[in-house]
């Protein structure tokens, strides 16, 4: 087990993970009639709740995908870009994005959110950092970089209903004192966190349910 599964198997464990969390706060806002969900840049395949719907996951990044098929969480699995999604309208009742708009430049980010908007049904779903917070480049993934920042207010009025992320907003990164720092960080703080979450929260998740809100137009 590399040292990256490692982290992230215990991100899954701990109190307060942030894999647990971010499995926690995708799961408890899925809509309860939806059977089918696409998790567009799925990466290694974190979700084990997906396995309970017909779910696919989406991502580019091909060693990703392959680590991904070994946890079996997926009905199936699709190389394929966001920047240009190889599914059909309504073709999945919900899909969901976790921590992948940022990684493209603002223009990109909305016409991904509009492919969204056509190939679910019933839902969109999409979580990510309050603000734009800096990620160095990774050598062992190129598309890992953030291009975006993005704020509540801008999903809200694209008919988004958001809600906070409770895990503390320390600048992200994938070296092992950051992880390590933003976790204890988010032990300590909890209540500041939760008090002051548009000074503290690290994410946000912006929802969009059809089934009981017609759609924004969305800027072109």
């Amino acid at each position: 087990m590399s040292p990256d599964e490692l982290l992230e198997k215990l991100s899954f464990a701990m109190p307060l993970g942030l894999g647990k969390a971010h499995a926690k706060a995708i799961e408890r806002n899925l809509n309860a009639n939806a059977q089918s969900c696409l998790d567009i840049g799925c990466g290694r395949g974190s979700f084990k709740f997906l396995k309970k719907f017909d779910s696919v996951g989406c991502d580019i990044y091909l060693p990703g995908l392959i680590k991904a098929r070994k946890k079996a969480y997926y009905k199936n699995l699709v190389q394929g870009d966001v920047k240009q999604l190889p599914f059909k309208p309504k073709s999945f009742d919900a899909a969901i994005c976790v921590e992948v708009i940022e990684h493209l430049d603002k223009a990109s980010g909305i016409k991904l959110i509009q492919q969204m908007e056509e190939i679910a049904a019933k839902q969109v779903i999409i979580m990510t950092p309050w603000g734009y917070l800096p990620m160095e480049k990774r050598e062992d993934n190129p598309y890992l970089t953030h291009h975006s920042g993005w704020l509540p207010r801008e999903f809200q009025e694209m008919g988004y209903k958001t809600y906070h992320f409770y895990y503390f907003r320390y600048p992200l990164g994938s070296k092992k004192y950051q992880i390590i720092t933003r976790y204890i960080l988010t032990l300590v703080l909890y209540p500041m966190i939760r008090l002051f979450p548009n000074n503290f929260a690290q994410d946000f998740v912006a929802v969009k349910d059809f089934s009981i809100s017609a759609a924004a137009d969305l800027p072109k």
